[in-house]
């Protein structure tokens, strides 16, 4: 079972991270390969597995898949940007299309939230 409330938490941590990141601030190590896989997270091997099998149904599911795998292509393009030199680029691209990407997905996190609470309930 995935817990979808510390999914959203954890999802909405990653802009903290990136931010963290690009100020020169944090001690983690970044991938861009590695941060582009929709599956290494909690979320995406949830969605790549028993998301699927109890949600696949549920027209919703795959708007969360799409856009989870969007939201982990734009957070290893910010990553890019910034190994690349271009921080100014990398900065505009987490406060625009990362943010649009990340409140899509957190969106997408509650609608599935209330779908699996009204499914309990049935």
């Amino acid at each position: 079972e995935l817990d979808i409330e510390t999914a959203i938490a954890s999802h909405a941590n990653w802009k903290l991270r990136l931010q963290l990141y690009l100020s020169g601030g944090s001690q983690e190590t970044f991938i861009p390969s590695i941060v582009c896989s929709d599956n290494h997270c909690d979320l995406g091997r949830w969605i790549h597995g028993k998301g699927t099998t109890h949600l696949g149904k549920y027209p919703g599911f795959g708007a969360l898949k799409n856009r989870h795998k969007l939201f982990h292509l734009t957070a290893s393009n910010v990553v890019s940007l910034m190994q690349s030199g271009k921080t100014l680029e990398a900065e505009k691209t987490l406060a625009k299309e990362f943010d649009d990407s990340s409140n899509a997905v957190l969106n997408d996190l509650r609608l599935m939230h209330k779908v699996v609470e009204n499914h309990k309930v049935h």
